[in-house]
Formats: structure tokens, sequence, C-alpha cells
């Protein structure tokens, strides 16, 4: 990977629906080239696949993010791989000091409770967790159709209109306009997933924010700084911003790191660095299915 692969997969990063000849524009490559380092980048396995996000609640889910790590001096099993077990979790990264980050989905006050006494079982140190503050509207319904669309890209959101038209026995107007309106209205964000353990030759480290004022206003401010390079894709937490930072070399990303924590407006930043992640999106998947035999 060079400079280059990052520019792209920074572009493609919250919006992967975006056309080639545009990121080649911006980048003043040729599309041909644009197309064949995306192609690499999901070969080589660094982009995992292109998703989509929205407003869970729509589902009936609240997403939280958590932190955990094992209890000193208690003999287990491997932490990494029984969270795997709590099908409410989703996925989790293990950073270098044996904590693991994880996001998670909740219905109410009462599943909540039963999911973390499922975690605590585990002989963990729950070291804490915050509701995710979707930046997403939930006040306008999908229909029937948005929600066939949006099963159908959750695994390959960049799949043209042609494509998606004949497979859900939609026209190709009525796709794109469906999905025109999920992006003009905010209703969901077309993201690449990356997998970070596959980046050679670079660092990836996350970065914890905590906030004196609004999260949202401040990550805009961060987004608009060059030389901090990150992807966003665990969501801000009210009053909280998770960054994962990705640098060629230690000092980088320190230096990135202070940056950040010495803004006014910063109350405090941890930083860690990822060792190994996992994923099993297979709760939100059923339940999207569950809406469509529903309507």
């Amino acid at each position: 990977m060079d400079e280059l692969d990052f520019k792209i997969l920074r572009l493609l990063d919250r919006k992967c629906r975006t056309p080639y000849i545009e990121i080649a524009n911006k980048l003043n490559l040729t599309v041909r080239s644009v197309s064949n380092r995306v192609s690499s980048l999901l070969e080589s396995g660094v982009i995992k696949y292109f998703s989509v996000v929205f407003n869970y609640t729509r589902l009936g889910y609240r997403l939280y993010i958590g932190s955990c790590s094992p209890i000193q001096n208690v003999p287990q099993e491997n932490l990494f791989t029984r969270l795997q077990k709590i099908p409410e979790i989703t996925e989790a990264w293990e950073l270098l000091d044996g904590t693991i980050t994880f996001p998670f989905f909740i219905k109410n006050s009462i599943h909540l409770e039963k999911v973390l006494n499922r975690i605590l079982e585990l002989n963990v140190e729950l070291k804490g967790y915050s509701e995710s503050r979707m930046h997403l509207s939930a006040d306008y319904p999908f229909s029937l159709n948005d929600w066939r669309i949006i099963h159908y890209l959750y695994k390959n959101s960049r799949a043209p209109h042609s494509k998606i038209g004949p497979e859900l026995n939609l026209s190709e107007k009525t796709v794109s306009r469906r999905l025109q309106r999920m992006e003009n209205m905010k209703l969901a964000q077309f993201v690449t997933k990356i997998n970070f353990e596959a980046i050679s030759g670079m660092i990836s480290g996350v970065l914890a924010i905590e906030t004196h004022s609004p999260s949202k206003d401040i990550y805009y401010k961060i987004k608009k700084e060059e030389n901090i390079k990150y992807w966003r894709n665990a969501g801000s937490v009210s009053p909280s911003i998770i960054l994962f930072l990705y640098a060629k070399n230690l000092s980088e990303i320190y230096n990135m790191y202070t940056r950040i924590k010495t803004r006014k407006d910063i109350k405090d930043c941890n930083l860690r660095f990822v060792v190994r992640n996992w994923e099993d999106t297979t709760l939100i998947e059923n339940a999207i299915l569950e809406r469509i035999c529903k309507d």
C-alpha cells in the first residue's frame, strides 16, 4: 500500500458508493487506476466489504460501545474468543494492552442488564460502556423496498443500480430514486469495512476521546485537519469520539495523538494499538430480514 491507497480508502470510508471517476478527478488518477487499486485492496483483504450503516432504532435496537479486560490472576479461556458467543456483540478489537473494545446491540434497559451480566460472567473487568449517538435520521420511515435494497447491499453496497434492480425485481429508476433519498435525507451511509490486520507497513491505533462539548461538532473540526489520518468506523459516542488512527510508525501516531489531546475542547484522550479483530453481523442481517418478512 502507498499514500494513494490510503487516500482512496479515506474517500470511500463514509461514502463507498462514490463513483470511481469522482475519486480519479480528486486524486488526479485515471478511472482504471482507481478501479485496479480498489480491486487490489479487496483481494488483499484490506477492504473486507462495502456495507450500509443506518439508525438501528429502526430495527428496535440501540447501539452501545463497551470496553473490558481480563481480571488479573484469574485462569480463563481466551476472552477474545469467548465474547464471540454473545450474539449481541457484533464486532471486537483486541488492543495491545489486552483491553477489548466492542460494539453491541440492545433493545431496552432489561436487555442491557442481561447482556452486561453475560459479559461479567466471563470474569472480566468492565471498563465502561456508552450508547452510540447515530447522526442518521430515524424520523422518516423505510419502505419495504428500502429494506430489501439495504439487505441486498449490506455486504456489497457498491453494487450498481443495473445489478440491484433485476435481483430484487425492481426498475433501475426505482433503485436509483430510493438510494438517492437515503443519501439526501441522511437516512443511511454506505461505508467501507476495513481489516486493520491486513494492512502491511502501517500501524493502527484506537483513540478514545472525551469531549467538553457535543462530540459531533468537534469531530467535524478534527476532520478538517489534514495531518490527522484516521477512519471513523466505530462511530461517535456522546460525549466521546472513537477514531482509528493509522500511520507508518509509532512516532507519527503519537504526533497525531498529541495534536488532538492538546486541543482545548478535548477533555481526555486514550490511545491503544489494535492487535486483532473479528466481526459477525448475523444479528443485524436477521433483523433486517425479519422487517422485510413483517412488511
